[in-house]
């Protein structure tokens, strides 16, 4: 975790001194019109490049023992918002995209002749989600630096499966691969501080590829 933290805060210090403005040079002065000088206004775009912390993943923790291993990678995530043209009562709802993927994955090794040989069963999954989402951005959580918003996801989380062995004579009813399609949804609650003129640190909870994230947002 800390070589994730290293590198986003290497490139958001570079991306930072390359927009020409000290990091940490902004105030958090509200801007009572809410456009031209808030975190999030009408003439917003907003990329997020985020990855999963704490809690785990949220899908498929397989079964850790003896004999097995066990992996699983980063919960990677890419979203996009913008705002709707006009505001919507005291404040902003952002629209946008969420793509989300983390793949698991487990072995046994069953030992046989007297531990000399073996038997491997892999298993893989890999979750991918894709979905829209739509955020409010209330003027009074709203900053010139820093933001909270809140909003709701809904899609689909498509899942391939992929099982191998050894096994000349491996069980059927488990010696398979396959595809399988399960919708998404969530609510979320997230929060945004710009330490340079377009680029900010994010952090979100919710039902995404991940319980929890953290990342970058770049604005244009």
């Amino acid at each position: 975790m800390k070589k994730i933290f290293t590198i986003l805060a290497f490139v958001g210090s570079t991306l930072a001194l390359s927009a020409g403005e000290p990091v940490g040079s902004g105030s958090l002065n509200k801007k009572t019109s809410g456009d031209g000088g808030s975190c999030f206004d009408g003439s917003s775009h907003i990329i997020n490049v985020g990855v999963g912390v704490g809690f785990g993943g949220r899908y498929y923790s397989a079964y850790r023992g003896s004999g097995y291993t066990y992996r699983r990678s980063p919960a990677f995530s890419l979203s996009y918002e913008q705002p709707l043209k006009s505001k919507l009562g005291p404040g902003y709802l952002g629209i946008g995209a969420y793509a989300g993927f983390q793949t698991t994955y487990s072995r046994y090794n069953y030992k046989y002749n007297n531990g000399n040989s073996f038997y491997y069963y892999d298993n893989r999954w890999n979750n991918f989600v894709i979905a829209a989402r739509a955020a409010y951005h209330l003027d009074d959580l709203n900053f010139e630096n820093a933001e909270v918003y809140a909003g709701v996801m809904l899609g689909m989380r498509f899942q391939s499966y992929i099982y191998g062995t050894n096994d000349p004579y491996p069980n059927d009813d488990y010696y398979y691969s396959g595809r399988s399609v399960f919708p998404a949804s969530s609510i979320f609650i997230g929060g945004r501080w710009y330490f340079a003129k377009s680029v900010a640190l994010y952090g979100e909870l919710g039902y995404g590829i991940s319980y929890g994230t953290i990342g970058l947002s770049f604005k244009f």
